[in-house]
């Protein structure tokens, strides 16, 4: 079973938070939401079930560009980008030659995505709570106020100011665990990133055409 959209909406959620907690755990995410422009790095995820003692992991590399801009690869064990130009939003699956079209506005604020990109304010949709340093990472706790979520909470944790593991635990028993390196929120990153040529044969799925 591939990654959720809702899943990288999360992730993008906390991608830019810095661990300084002067005033309180909402105006830290809210202060350093605001700071950045870019961010990149790579990522490994594991997603495990309290049903099965099965777990499904995979690798790949993130940018994301303010406003509205963002590209997710997943590089291993299968190929699958998640792309936004502000305009538009492409989901490709190499395996299955498959394309999904989305209008970026509408698929950003009807996700938890909106916050990172500025469209929503923490408080409308998150209670936010600073948990004990564990692993010698300082830990955030989101506990999202809509119970149509699809989550239940996601566990952040940083190191020497980076964004460095999250935990998120859905409402299905489900735990997905990431841990990111090599992250930056100084690179530069060219618009070019974020635009997505279809590849010839590949199926289209074009929601933004009106039926």
């Amino acid at each position: 079973m591939k990654t959720s959209h809702l899943l990288l909406s999360c992730l993008f959620i906390v991608a830019f938070v810095s661990p300084s907690f002067a005033k309180s755990s909402q105006d830290s995410l809210e202060t350093h939401l605001q700071r950045y422009k870019n961010l990149s790095g790579q990522f490994t995820q594991i997603i495990s079930s309290e049903k099965s003692t099965h777990t499904q992991s995979s690798t790949g590399e993130f940018w994301i560009k303010k406003p509205n801009q963002f590209r997710w690869h997943y590089s291993t064990p299968y190929i699958q980008k998640i792309i936004s130009n502000g305009e538009k939003l492409w989901v490709y699956d190499e395996d299955l030659e498959q394309v999904t079209i989305k209008g970026a506005s509408q698929s950003i604020n009807s996700s938890p995505l909106a916050i990172i990109l500025g469209s929503t304010e923490l408080s409308k949709l998150f209670n936010i709570t600073q948990l004990d340093d564990d692993d010698n990472l300082q830990w955030l706790k989101l506990i999202p106020k809509d119970d149509s979520s699809g989550f239940e909470f996601i566990n952040v944790g940083f190191k020497s100011g980076l964004l460095t593991k999250m935990v998120l635990q859905d409402n299905f028993g489900q735990t997905t665990r990431l841990l990111f390196t090599d992250v930056s929120i100084y690179t530069p990153i060219d618009s070019k990133v974020f635009e997505f040529k279809i590849p010839e044969n590949a199926d289209v799925f074009d929601e933004t055409v009106e039926q």
